[in-house]
Order: C-alpha cells, then sequence, then structure tokens
C-alpha cells in the first residue's frame, strides 16, 4: 500500500507517480548524473513546480496548496516510488520547517521562494556544527554542516547554528558556499557548507522552530520517501519472481522465495503505516511527533538498506548489476538512512520510561448522537447490576462471567453489536468504535466475551437452522454455555482439510469416530463445533460436515495436553462412536468447508479490539528495577515495531469506517506481531539475567516465555501465514 488513504490522497499520489513515469525515467536519470551531482535543475523542475507539487503543504497564503503533512508525505512516497532525480525531498522538508515555525519576514520569505521554484534545503542542529554570535543588530556565523542532500541546488538554506548561551537559531542563508562531493545517492546532490564570520541580517532569523519539532518532521518525510522505495521493492521483486524460471517453473512457485517476498511485502506495509503515522503526527504534539517520527526512523528509514538488499538477493546476479535499477534505489535508500540518523539514538529516545506513548485513539465526529445517547444509558443501567455466575469457560476471567448486567448487556445487543438483531445490533463499523469508546467511559461495566464462541456464533447465525439458532443464540450471548472448537487433528493441523475424524450416516444421525488436538477449552465447554469427513470418497476440500456437538455425549474422552510450561492449555479429544442427531449438522453434509472458513474469519468481524494491544508489558516490568542503556534502547526498538503495527490497524479501521472492505492488515499484523513476540521474549530473558534459572510461576519472563509458542502458532504458524500472503494476496504460484 502507499501512505495515501483517503481518495484525494490516492489522486495526489496517481498524479505524483505518473509525473515521475513520464518526465522521469531511468535513462534519463542514468544520463544525468554528473549535472545532478552538481546541483544542476532536473529539465522537469519547471513542470513539476507548475503542478504545485512540491508545494503541497505550503500555506495558501504564500501561494502553496494549503494542504497538510500527510499530502506532503503522499508525495515524497511517489518520489521514492518513482525514484525522482533532484532536490524535490530537500525541497519539501525546507517549507515544511519554515511554515511550521513563527511567521515572520524569513520564514515568509521562503516560503515564497520555494513556490516560486526556488529548490531549498535545511540543516538542523544535528547536521553539523554552526556557531552564531550577535554582530551588531545581525549575526555571525562560522562552521561547518553536512554533508547533507540537496545543499548543492538550494538557492536558499535553513540552517540552524547554536549560540554561546546553547540555545538554537535558524536562519535563511542565500548565496554561501557549498563543495559539493560524490553522494551515494547519484539521484541527488550531496553538499557541506562551510561558513567562516558569514554575517547575516536580523531579518534572516527564523523564530519559534523548536529543533525537535524539526527533526521530527524531517524523520516523517524522509521516511515517507523510503516507504514508496520499499514498495517498489516489493512489486518488483514479486514481478520478476512470477516470471522468471528456473527448472522448469516460475522461482515463486518455491516456497523459499515466497516466504521472502511474503516477508519482504510484511516489511514494505509496515514501513507505509510508520511513515503514514509520522507524517499524521506531525500536526498533533511534540510528545506525539517525536514517539511517530522515532519509530518511523527505525522502522523504515534504518531498516530501508537492508530490505533492498533483501530485494536484490531476491533478483539474484542481475540485481547486482550497474544497468539493473535497484542499485539506485539502494544507493537512495543508504542515503536516506544516513539522513535520518543512527537507529540507535532514535531507539534510546523512544525507549525512554517516562517517553509519552503513542496514541492510537480514533477521533470521532459527531455522529450517531442519539446511537450514543442510547448506548451510554443502556450502559448506565448496566452498571447498576452484577455479575455473580462465574463464567463455564473460564471461571477466574471476570469478561466471561454471568448474570444480570451480562443479561442486560445481551438484551440490549451490546455483547456483539456487529451481528445482526436480536443478537446484536447490525452495528456498522461508526457504531461499534461508538460503543467500544462507551464502554471505556463506563469502567464499571465489563465487556463480557463470548469465548470462543464468538467465532462459532456467527456462522450459526448465517448458515444454521431457524432451530439451531433459537437453541444456542441466547444461552451463547448469556454466558450460559461454553464452547470449544473441534477442528485440528494430529495429522490435520495447519492443513485442516487433511482431516480423517469420520461422520457415518445412520438412523436419525451421524456416528463419529476420530481424536481432535489442540483444543482450548474442551474441559470446559458444553458444546464444540466439530467438522468431520462426511464423504471419504470426495475431494479433500469437499465431503466435510460442520456438526455442532453436544460435549456431554457418550463416547467422547478428553485429555488434557501440558504444555512447556506445565499447565493444561489444550487438549485431546477422543471420539469413539458418537452420535450426533440431524438436526446438529449445519447446512448440507459436504459443506462443511466452506463454513470452517466462514468461522475462522469472523474474527475480523469486530475492528476495533487489536488497536491498544499492550505487547511490551513483560519487558518494561523487567527493565524497571534497572533500566540500563541497552535495556531502553532495545525497548525503543520493540516500541516502534508495535507502534507500527498498531498503527498499521489504524489505518485498516480508518478504511473501514470509510466504507471499505477488509484489507490485508490482519495476515501483516500476524506476521508482525510474532516477529515483536519473540523479539519481546528473547530481549525479556536476556535483562532477567540469572533470575531466569528461577521458575516461580506467575506473571514472571520465563512464564511468558513458555506462554509464547500458544500465540506464535496459534491461528496458524508463521509459515502458514506466510503461504497465505504469497498465494493469496501477492498472487505466486503454488509450488
Amino acid at each position: 500500500m502507499s501512505i495515501a488513504l483517503t481518495d484525494e490522497q490516492q489522486a495526489l499520489h496517481a498524479a505524483v507517480t505518473g509525473f515521475a513515469a513520464r518526465h522521469a525515467p531511468a535513462g534519463d536519470t542514468r544520463a544525468s548524473f554528473a549535472a545532478i551531482a552538481e546541483g544542476s535543475r532536473p529539465g522537469f523542475w519547471d513542470a513539476l513546480v507548475d503542478n504545485g507539487f512540491h508545494a503541497v503543504a505550503v500555506p495558501e497564503e504564500f501561494g502553496g496548496a494549503g494542504a497538510g503533512p500527510l499530502e506532503a508525505a503522499c508525495v515524497a512516497d511517489a518520489a521514492g516510488y518513482g525514484l525522482l532525480p533532484g532536490p524535490l525531498l530537500p525541497t519539501m522538508i525546507a517549507a515544511a520547517l519554515a511554515a511550521a515555525a513563527k511567521p515572520g519576514p524569513a520564514a515568509e520569505a521562503l516560503l515564497g521562494d520555494i513556490v516560486a521554484g526556488g529548490p531549498a534545503a535545511a540543516l538542523g542542529p544535528q547536521a553539523g556544527s554552526l556557531r552564531a554570535t550577535r554582530d551588531g543588530d545581525g549575526w555571525s556565523l562560522t562552521g561547518t554542516a553536512g554533508p547533507e542532500p540537496g545543499l548543492c541546488a538550494a538557492a536558499r538554506i535553513l540552517a540552524a547554528a547554536t549560540t554561546s548561551d546553547g540555545q538554537t537559531r535558524w536562519f535563511v542563508l542565500a548565496g554561501v558556499p557549498v563543495t559539493p562531493a560524490a553522494g551515494t545517492d547519484l539521484t541527488r546532490d550531496v553538499g557541506t557548507l562551510h561558513l567562516h564570520q558569514h554575517r547575516v541580517g536580523a531579518d534572516a532569523l527564523v523564530d519559534g522552530l523548536d529543533p525537535d519539532t524539526a527533526r521530527g518532521i524531517t524523520a516523517a518525510l524522509l521516511a515517507a520517501e523510503g516507504a514508496g522505495i520499499a514498495r517498489w521493492c516489493a512489486e518488483n521483486v514479486v514481478a520478476h519472481l512470477k516470471t522468471r524460471e528456473q527448472f522448469g517453473r516460475p522461482i515463486g512457485a518455491f516456497q523459499a522465495l515466497a516466504h521472502r517476498a511474503a516477508g519482504l511485502y510484511v516489511d514494505a506495509e509496515l514501513m507505509a503505516a510508520a511513515a503514514w503515522d509520522a507524517a499524521r503526527a506531525a500536526a498533533q504534539s511534540p510528545p506525539q511527533l517525536a514517539a511517530a517520527a522515532a519509530a518511523a526512523a527505525i522502522v523504515v528509514t534504518a531498516a530501508l538498506p537492508d530490505l533492498v538488499l533483501d530485494a536484490l538477493t531476491m533478483f539474484g546476479a542481475i540485481g547486482y548489476t550497474w544497468d539493473h535499477d535497484l542499485h539506485l534505489y539502494w544507493r537512495r535508500a543508504i542515503a536516506l538512512a544516513a539522513t535520518a540518523g543512527p537507529a540507535g539514538r532514535w531507539a534510546a529516545d523512544l525507549g525512554r520510561p517516562d517517553a509519552e506513548p503513542r496514541d492510537f485513539h480514533i477521533e470521532l465526529p459527531h455522529v450517531e448522537t442519539e446511537f450514543r445517547a442510547e448506548v451510554a444509558a443502556a450502559l448506565a443501567h448496566a452498571a447498576t447490576l452484577g455479575n455473580d455466575i462465574p463464567g463455564r469457560q473460564s471461571p477466574e476471567h471476570a469478561n466471561l462471567r454471568s448474570g444480570a448486567q451480562r443479561d442486560a448487556l445481551a438484551a440490549a445487543g451490546l455483547l456483539a453489536p456487529h451481528l445482526p438483531p436480536p443478537c446484536g445490533r447490525g452495528a456498522s463499523a461508526v457504531e461499534q468504535l461508538i460503543i467500544a469508546e462507551e464502554f471505556s467511559r463506563h469502567p464499571d461495566v465489563v465487556r463480557s466475551s463470548l469465548g470462543i464462541a464468538e467465532w462459532i456464533l456467527p456462522t450459526i447465525l448465517t448458515f444454521g437452522s431457524e432451530a439451531q439458532r433459537q437453541r444456542f443464540a441466547e444461552p451463547i450471548l448469556r454466558g450460559s454455555h461454553a464452547w470449544c472448537q473441534l477442528f485440528s487433528e494430529p495429522g490435520a493441523g495447519s492443513d485442516l482439510a487433511a482431516l480423517s475424524t469420520r461422520a457415518e450416516r445412520v438412523d436419525g444421525g451421524w456416528r463419529i469416530n476420530g481424536q481432535k488436538v489442540w483444543t482450548s477449552s474442551a474441559q470446559q465447554a458444553d458444546f464444540g463445533a466439530l467438522l468431520a469427513r462426511t464423504d471419504p470418497e470426495a475431494r479433500k476440500h469437499r465431503g466435510i460436515g460442520y456438526f455442532l456437538l453436544d460435549m456431554s455425549t457418550p463416547g467422547i474422552t478428553v485429555r488434557p495436553l501440558r504444555t512447556a510450561g506445565g499447565p493444561a492449555h489444550f487438549n485431546e479429544v477422543f471420539l469413539d462412536d458418537v452420535f450426533i442427531p440431524d438436526d446438529m449438522l449445519v447446512a448440507g453434509p459436504g459443506e462443511g468447508w466452506s463454513l470452517a472458513l466462514a468461522t475462522m474469519a469472523n474474527e475480523r468481524a469486530a475492528i476495533s479490539g487489536y488497536l491498544h494491544d499492550d505487547r511490551e508489558s513483560v519487558l518494561r516490568e523487567v527493565l524497571a528495577g534497572a533500566p540500563s542503556a541497552d535495556g531502553i534502547r532495545v525497548l525503543g526498538e520493540i516500541r516502534a515495531a508495535t507502534n507500527a503495527i498498531s498503527a498499521l490497524n489504524l489505518r485498516e479501521t480508518l478504511s473501514r469506517l470509510s466504507g471499505h472492505g477488509p484489507g490485508t492488515a490482519t495476515s501483516v499484523a500476524k506476521v508482525a506481531t510474532g516477529r515483536v513476540l519473540r523479539r519481546i521474549g528473547t530481549a525479556a530473558m536476556e535483562f532477567t539475567g540469572r533470575a531466569a534459572l528461577l521458575d516461580t510461576g506467575g506473571d514472571t519472563a520465563v512464564e511468558h516465555t513458555f506462554q509464547l509458542p500458544a500465540e506464535l502458532i496459534g491461528g496458524g504458524t508463521m509459515e502458514i501465514q506466510l503461504n497465505i500472503i504469497a498465494t493469496m494476496i501477492l498472487g505466486l504460484p503454488r509450488g
């Protein structure tokens, strides 16, 4: 995906992408390397200025389009994808910083010059060591700054200098000596500024530009261009894998390459999400910008050179040649990472104990006011009631308890509001978020969970008979029935269609024989959703039935499976001549496969539950006693990764709010979350030290480590998710 989210942003992104394809083909860029290095404006610069792409975020009073940071990021993203050469990005950064400063003659003149077509560049405090001293009614500047992209092409430079009292002052410079250099990025000039007692007047001073804000805005735009590069790499690798043949078939059919391509796609999606989040944070508070910019610098610009290198190796030797365009993207990726600064420094900032966490809360417009009032009234009434019956599935969890409060919520349709009435409210995406927001405003009301039945009930409601809906819906909602899911088998885990449990038709129903495994809550379940093969002669995905099994039926044996950590979180279930009456078969005897897919897809229906997951609490607790520099840095790296996942999910939610269907975020987030969990587990054990010698139980790093496999395997292993991404999303051929 690109950074663009709204229809207007997507149109802008498409316009810049098309412009780059028409005006900057790779051959023209290659022929211009020498001119680019000298700082010459590319031949298309006037046309680009006429389109206003360089000034899309400049306020209208200065002649710009008056859009926001997100629109500027869309331009940078498209320019990165198209490898648009020249000083566009440095000019956009200078414009963004001038627009963020206090209005004044110098900032306004700079913006006016940029709108008129003058390239510009910015030198932050981290770019050098310029010193500013008072000189009459002006200033004297001495020092060196750079190397910095775009300095040679810049007609004006917005430069930061340090005063004798340690303050940062910003000045607009023109006609100053810049020394060009051979840049890593062949598509953009790089130069160094040398000043010695260079005098500027008071009218060159730009006030009100905080260095941290400038650093954050710069990081956001660098990351936006990097996201475009990542997307180009992912798309071109996939195209190569589809067409390049070895041993008589496309190399994309080889699972190792398919998995690597899927991983590249996951990384590119996370980079786009992190860059988008940094761009939107440019209009938020300084601490929020700092958090989002740091995540983007870590997830995007610092990681980008490795991503491009991975793409290169998937192309093989051809990708390593001078004639292949990939090395030009690799060079720009290296330059972006160098410009953004060391990832460790960003991680140290993001991982500080006092750092403000990134806020992914959605600000809803003032809509559905009557609906909100109705929900608030229902929750206020529920707050006067309680739940005094332990939950059937898990007695220790408050959200599984039953009682008058849960009954009231069920009657109001607030436990599964996305379901149709009377079970839910048929709530739209906006209404679901309103309900979630109102629950947060009523902390005395427990948002009860349906447990495992949360995924089974929609299947019953959609495909079951009226008698099945009447029998099971209300007990599930009120928590009087606990359910389990009898899908996996010893020989049919991820390959679910390979199941061997048999359902043989007998008088009045079916006789079931077989074994299920990894069944959560089977020991407490009253009912289970069971897959069994009704026609052994049918093709693999056919001849499967979807049954609703009473777990008290004779012939069922539940045997706990202890996990590596000790507790028995799962079970084996043996089915020996178990009778299931006809009225417990959902739909037809051969329709079980499609119903199973529906059950597994129902998790996507509730869109707001995963936005605020706290995955790093165990590491924070380990570091709380004596946070070290290494620990803070690692926590910052992990926080950057989790923020990127949250940004990805937030984008998905906003897309759903706009009326679009589910995207690819669920599969991407599953892979990304697995990676983060592994990183958290490794770091927690590292910083636990010798305490990891003791298995004391409780909420410790060791206990969290023992629980990791359940999260990494549950819902499909990493390899299965990568297969899904490779074949169903990227369209690579099956092996």
